[in-house]
């Protein structure tokens, strides 16, 4: 594939993933799904755009599948259980996002700027979310316990999602942008 058509492809899956962080944001709105379906459904999506543009990629192929497999894996497991409650959802995107973070910080040791700072970023966003969710769990379970899955802990949750996406869908179009640079180390 040539290198403006890789760039192209790579862009509009950036801008794909950005539409999906929309309908995150939607979220608190739908009332006729189970939250675990939607968020379920979002992440299939998002992973398999994501898994899609690892092919065409030329550096960082593992690392970005273990991201997009991870992003899979979670959207399967929720769409799969009909019985994931919140405790078990929570879970699992702490889980998803802590992988996917740690994978993109793995890609951003071993690329050179600006590519990867944009790594960085969207490493950093993922792991700051699954810090921030595990800081507000105790919280959250109590509300949960009490209330039930509340507007507050839904929208919560869409945000989440929304700034996962939009962090992967900027550093999609960043690669578009930016294109991938020359292996740095033997072992990239």
């Amino acid at each position: 594939m040539s290198d403006t058509r890789l760039k192209i492809v790579t862009a509009v899956a950036g801008i794909l993933i950005m539409l999906l962080a929309a309908g995150a944001l939607l979220l608190p709105l739908q009332r006729d799904l189970p939250g675990r379906l939607v968020v379920g459904w979002l992440l299939i999506a998002a992973g398999a755009i994501e898994l899609a543009t690892s092919y065409i990629r030329r550096r960082h192929r593992k690392s970005v599948r273990l991201a997009a497999v991870a992003t899979l894996l979670a959207g399967i497991r929720l769409v799969a259980d009909p019985s994931a409650h919140f405790f078990a959802v929570m879970n699992m995107v702490i889980l998803w996002l802590v992988v996917r973070g740690a994978a993109l910080l793995y890609s951003a040791a071993r690329t050179s700027r600006p590519l990867g700072n944009w790594l960085a970023l969207a490493a950093a966003t993922d792991l700051l979310l699954a810090l921030g969710l595990l800081a507000g769990l105790p919280v959250a379970l109590l509300v949960y316990g009490v209330f039930g899955p509340t507007p507050q802990i839904v929208a919560h949750f869409a945000w989440v999602f929304a700034a996962s996406f939009i962090a992967t869908g900027v550093l999609l179009i960043a690669i578009g942008r930016f294109g991938e640079e020359e292996p740095q180390t033997e072992n990239s």
